[in-house]
């Protein structure tokens, strides 16, 4: 999200601040660390029919029946979120957040054709998501007093850049050619999340902040280019291959109210 963005974000907050008459916006940040699980993330080709580069994996089945590619997940890894925000009505908040994941690594297995054995892959990859993000108090909205509790639900639109390193792929049982290394990668696209969660409150000020979140970060795509291979280190051209990155996870901050 560029200057431009911002500028029409901290203009919409503005607006919300002062939208609900007689009653004073309240102004926050929170940060927030937390823990992501991948879902399925399988690697196929962006255009399986390419030949120039051509398409890493083609169009087919692969060894054991699925469509040829790699399949995977990237495990689980560490979020750090930071946000600033308002909450212009009880039952309404909204906020501009600014998360970073770190430390992926993808493991899975290709289904090349006429491989014997296992085809292990692997990769590290981060990513970083801003994103604008609504959030609507339950106890608010509906006129009870949860005591120390403020639970809500929520969602937030914005962008994602992944970046994927060199991807490896190992045939241990191939008597010539054990390794090719794929090029490293990076996309920006459009990602969202929804969330789930509770605010307690510790004082007038401080609320520790605990949500589930589910979230849709745009694929991890590697970049077309030169192909590393063990016989061949001069290595051949090959085309983008993607995979979708989706997470769910637990994420646990302090929100500080002004």
């Amino acid at each position: 999200m560029g200057v431009g963005g911002f500028k029409w974000v901290f203009l919409l907050l503005s607006i919300l601040a002062v939208s609900a008459p007689g009653q004073a916006a309240q102004w926050y940040i929170r940060g927030a660390v937390g823990y992501d699980w991948s879902l399925d993330a399988d690697f196929h080709d962006v255009d399986p029919s390419s030949t120039d580069p051509p398409a890493l994996f083609g169009q087919g089945a692969g060894s054991d029946g699925r469509d040829l590619g790699a399949y995977g997940d990237f495990g689980g890894f560490p979020v750090f979120e930071v946000a600033a925000g308002v909450q212009p009505m009880g039952w309404l908040r909204t906020d501009v957040s600014l998360a970073y994941r770190a430390g992926i690594e993808y493991t899975g297995q290709a289904n090349f054709i006429h491989v014997p054995g296992q085809q292990p892959v692997t990769a590290d990859a981060e990513s970083w998501a801003g994103m604008v993000n609504l959030f609507i108090e339950i106890a608010g909205l509906v006129g009870f007093d949860p005591g120390i509790f403020t639970p809500y639900v929520g969602g937030g639109v914005g962008l994602s850049h992944n970046r994927i390193g060199e991807m490896t792929y190992r045939f241990p049982e191939l008597a010539r050619h054990k390794l090719s290394i794929t090029p490293s990668g990076s996309r920006t696209d459009f990602a969202y999340m929804v969330a789930i969660g509770t605010g307690i409150r510790l004082s007038n000020t401080t609320i520790l902040d605990i949500s589930y979140r589910y979230s849709d970060l745009a694929p991890m795509q590697t970049d077309s280019g030169n192909m590393y291979m063990d016989f061949l280190p001069a290595g051949i051209d090959i085309d983008e291959t993607s995979a979708p990155f989706r997470t769910h996870g637990v994420l646990v901050g302090l929100r500080y109210l002004f």
